[in-house]
């Protein structure tokens, strides 16, 4: 069985995106060992990041911002909220949809855990010109919103 004839570009974008699948698998290993990425998979830091950031977030809008399900949303807020880094506060817009917010201890593991990987992104963004960061940053955004529309 042979594959299809692609165009150069078109070979160049599946290219790309293999490339990206695999340095996303990397990125998750090397942040399960940094500690930013629980053993389930889920990204840990990104979740205190995203509510440090954006302040007190329902469970539907952090998964909107995060594009994953509200059910897998609410599992990683129930994890973090049981090892105490996140807390449930009343929502005065909705009675149902309580806000998540970060604790004490969650801000001090945040600031912690960011340290580590800022520099560890400080090394690695030395071995690249901010030119190709930039490109690098466009071209995912336009082919995340490609991706939307389909």
């Amino acid at each position: 069985m042979s594959l299809p004839d692609r165009s150069a570009k078109s070979q160049v974008l599946q290219d790309v995106i293999a490339n990206l699948t695999t340095c996303f698998q990397s990125l998750q290993r090397q942040g399960m060992s940094l500690g930013s990425v629980s053993k389930k998979g889920n990204t840990f830091w990104g979740m205190l990041r995203l509510i440090h950031e954006h302040g007190p977030m329902t469970v539907p809008q952090i998964a909107q911002h995060r594009r994953v399900s509200r059910q897998r949303i609410q599992v990683m807020v129930d994890e973090y909220v049981a090892e105490g880094y996140l807390e449930l506060a009343a929502n005065p817009s909705h009675k149902r949809s309580k806000l998540v917010t970060l604790t004490q201890t969650g801000e001090i593991e945040l600031a912690q855990m960011s340290d580590i990987i800022f520099n560890y992104v400080e090394q690695a963004a030395n071995e690249f010109e901010k030119e190709e960061l930039q490109t690098t940053v466009k071209v995912l955004k336009k082919l995340q919103g490609l991706i939307d529309q389909a």
